[in-house]
């Protein structure tokens, strides 16, 4: 049976197609002994300035407050990183949503020199995410409205010409060179998919994971979301036949995220 939604405990239990833990990311990774994730697909907090009205210090999440120092934060991504390097077959991509917030703009920048610096990982591509409105509405005459956000490719180092990605060869030309499908680096998406719920108020959307899976994946591949939240990368990868592991450090967040996916269900399974 293809579609399984599972909260548990048994984190090498693959008997399971869509698995979510509310664990800590790197607590997961440190205790996951398989290297079997082909994609790690997500959109980790992007540091933002604390914000009043949420639960949280910065009103984005339910526990989390979104809001280290710029060295604390490089810090915590390069164990993140580290744990990639563990859990991702070697062949296999890291897929990145990130922005920034106003008061670092270069943030994006810093963290990916050093993540090439300092971590096995290797900068391979970027891809521009056209939302389909701009965010935040204009209450800055100094700010403008931010409709597109990067998606940073990562692979591992060596692994820059043999990593998995489905472009498929479109001709042939002399001396037998192969020339490749044109895939833009460039996907117009929705922002999020219309959630109306509190504890996460920074989600992206089905549809742009969809379209990044349908680049970098394969029916049957393990899909790793570490930061979860509410599910969007699960209802993906159910959607599209892929299989998906996420971690989540809001109990809440959980809960919703497989509610959504058992709402998903076909009735008959």
């Amino acid at each position: 049976m293809w579609y399984n939604v599972f909260v548990g405990r048994k984190e090498n239990n693959m008997n399971n197609e869509i698995q979510i833990y509310n664990k800590d990311c790197i607590e997961f990774m440190s205790n996951y002994v398989e290297k079997n994730i082909q994609c790690i697909l997500t959109s980790p907090p992007y540091n933002l300035t604390p914000r009043k009205g949420g639960i949280s210090d910065s009103g984005r999440y339910d526990v989390y407050t979104d809001w280290m120092t710029e060295e604390q934060y490089i810090k915590w991504t390069l164990n993140v990183f580290k744990n990639f390097n563990n859990v991702l077959k070697d062949d296999g991509v890291v897929l990145y949503n990130f922005s920034y917030g106003i008061e670092n703009p270069a943030l994006p920048y810093t963290l990916v020199v050093a993540l090439q610096k300092y971590s096995n990982f290797t900068l391979i591509d970027t891809i521009i995410w056209e939302k389909y409105s701009g965010m935040p509405f204009p209450a800055n005459k100094y700010r403008l409205s931010r409709k597109w956000e990067y998606v940073y490719v990562f692979v591992k180092k060596g692994m820059e010409n043999n990593y998995t990605n489905n472009r498929n060869v479109k001709t042939k030309g002399k001396n037998n060179q192969n020339y490749y499908e044109v895939v833009y680096n460039y996907i117009k998406a929705k922002n999020n998919d219309g959630q109306t719920q509190k504890i996460n108020q920074a989600t992206f959307s089905t549809d742009l994971c969809t379209q990044l899976l349908n680049i970098y994946t394969r029916e049957g591949d393990i899909v790793y979301d570490p930061f979860i939240g509410t599910g969007t990368t699960a209802m993906a990868c159910l959607q599209n036949k892929r299989r998906c592991i996420g971690t989540e450090i809001s109990l809440a967040q959980v809960e919703y995220a497989n509610q959504r996916l058992k709402n998903e269900l076909p009735l008959d399974i």
